[in-house]
């Protein structure tokens, strides 16, 4: 905790998005005289999100804590992510949206897109495999920790504005295949203004 600065906490759903979040925050590409970082937490498994989230808005410590986690295909398991925050937190719907980080069909997506275009229409890791070492050189990948850590140190500042100019041709809407709505924080996270900050703390209860 940072005195001064927006203090923000990442929930990933696993491993993936854990090491590409740390990966990710490595770089100075967010505003670093408005934001400050703690440690991403795994919450090892969408199950265990918004249980995992209870505990930390509970704890009133942070400024603002996101959820990053697979769109799925906009799954039952998704939805019910967004209905539990939805009921709980804000006590109406369509409210989830403005802080959960989402990656259809999974955030394979966003970690390839370092790498080249690409646009994955499976949630499969074996059906993503081929393209996961055409676009990387890791062979069989199956998401273990060893793969994650081998793909994400693959991935340079250097490619950042690649990236997002990559996503930036996705859709924003979760029922879309492929489609991710991180563009929007990295963009808030980049610019002098975090008034985005007030204008969803001010949707709670």
């Amino acid at each position: 905790m940072i005195e001064g600065k927006r203090n923000i906490l990442i929930i990933c759903e696993g491993q993936e998005e854990w090491h590409y979040i740390k990966r990710l925050l490595s770089f100075p590409f967010y505003n670093s005289d408005l934001y400050s970082f703690a440690e991403p937490i795994n919450a090892k498994g969408n199950e265990n999100i918004y249980p995992r989230f209870q505990i930390e808005y509970n704890k009133g410590k942070y400024d603002l804590i996101l959820i990053f986690c697979d769109g799925d295909n906009n799954s039952k398991q998704f939805q019910n992510i967004k209905k539990k925050i939805n009921d709980n937190i804000f006590g109406e719907a369509g409210m989830a949206e403005r802080f959960i980080i989402f990656v259809n069909p999974v955030t394979l997506q966003v970690v390839l897109s370092h790498f080249g275009e690409i646009y994955l229409i499976h949630k499969s890791k074996k059906a993503n495999s081929h393209l996961v070492e055409e676009i990387t050189g890791i062979k069989g990948y199956d998401a273990r920790e060893e793969e994650i850590v081998e793909m994400v140190n693959k991935i340079f500042f250097r490619s950042y504005a690649e990236m997002k100019e990559r996503i930036r041709l996705l859709s924003d809407d979760v029922s879309k295949v492929p489609s991710t709505n991180l563009l929007f924080f990295l963009e808030h996270l980049e610019g002098d203004n975090d008034d985005w900050i007030d204008e969803i703390n001010n949707l709670r209860k």
